[in-house]
């Protein structure tokens, strides 16, 4: 029995629910049938952004960092993980802030240190040829988890399978857990080519393993019904439609959930929050 909530038990329980399990479909050596991995990871992924946004609007605190940017000629680079600046500021402590368009430099001014504008995944002064470390405090985005069997396996390294993003550092400091060895460890590293290093476990080729979702672990347990319920509103193939009692089943879930870990202003708000819960072309809105 898994110790987390991780990508492979989550797809397990969603090839439950659906009525198309067995191992080998989960572990991806079994590709027939109506529902394949990829698109149910999808499906899962899904789930978690939702929670994230749910769970971030309640306890913003819990996806805030703080990190140092140096300018490049009044550029700074973004962390790949960002999402929304929640404080800039100079190295004397100064907020910087946003500009409109309208407030940009002209051609023949010399600009200002404090106002920026966003470029891609950009930070951009207006002012030019700075190359001081100012300071980003930023809201993350949920990191997608992923299930897999080992590509290649030694001392404190593996190899993550094709599913995985070729992005440097993007699960540093995420916990995964292998499936057949029984065991949980924490990645300090992640390469573009896929590997990862871990602090103590040495993994062996074909050994299934799941990343752990980022988000509070009391929420995990609601990742796989939301799941589910897309997956047999979305799906082509799905027999059973979900049904007006199954997506107020889910509601009731995840309102006294909230209620009792985000500590709400209010029953009243929290009310007002799950009011436009229902289907909608594709999705639920909430």
């Amino acid at each position: 029995m898994s110790t987390y909530e991780n990508c492979y038990g989550l797809v397990a329980a969603v090839r439950h629910s659906v009525g198309e399990f067995s191992e080998a479909k989960v572990r991806g050596e079994d590709t027939l049938g109506g529902y394949h991995n990829d698109y149910i990871v999808t499906k899962i992924n899904a789930a978690i952004r939702e929670l994230y946004a749910l769970i971030s609007r309640r306890v913003p605190d819990l996806f805030i960092e703080e990190t140092q940017l140096t300018a490049v000629n009044s550029v700074f680079t973004l962390p790949w993980d960002f999402a929304k600046v929640v404080y800039f500021k100079n190295a004397d402590g100064l907020q910087v802030y946003e500009m409109d368009q309208w407030q940009r430099k002209l051609t023949n001014a010399t600009g200002s240190e404090m106002l920026y504008r966003r470029v891609g995944n950009t930070l951009i002064l207006d002012k030019a040829g700075v190359t001081k470390t100012y300071t980003l405090v930023y809201k993350r985005k949920p990191r997608k988890i992923h299930h897999g069997l080992v590509v290649t396996g030694s001392s404190m390294s593996m190899t993550f399978c094709q599913d995985a993003p070729k992005v440097a550092d993007y699960f540093n400091g995420m916990t995964v857990e292998n499936i057949s060895a029984d065991w949980v460890d924490t990645i300090s590293d992640y390469t573009a080519a896929r590997v990862a290093t871990i602090a103590a476990e040495t993994p062996v080729k074909n050994e299934a393993y799941g990343l752990v979702p980022e988000i509070p672990d009391w929420a995990h347990f609601l990742i796989a019904p939301r799941a589910t319920l897309i997956v047999r509103q979305e799906h082509p193939l799905t027999k059973r439609k979900p049904t007006p009692a199954d997506f107020n089943e889910y509601r009731e879930l995840l309102r006294t959930t909230l209620l009792e870990f985000t500590a709400p202003s209010s029953d009243e708000d929290m009310q007002n929050v799950f009011s436009n819960f229902a289907p909608i072309g594709t999705g639920i809105a909430i």
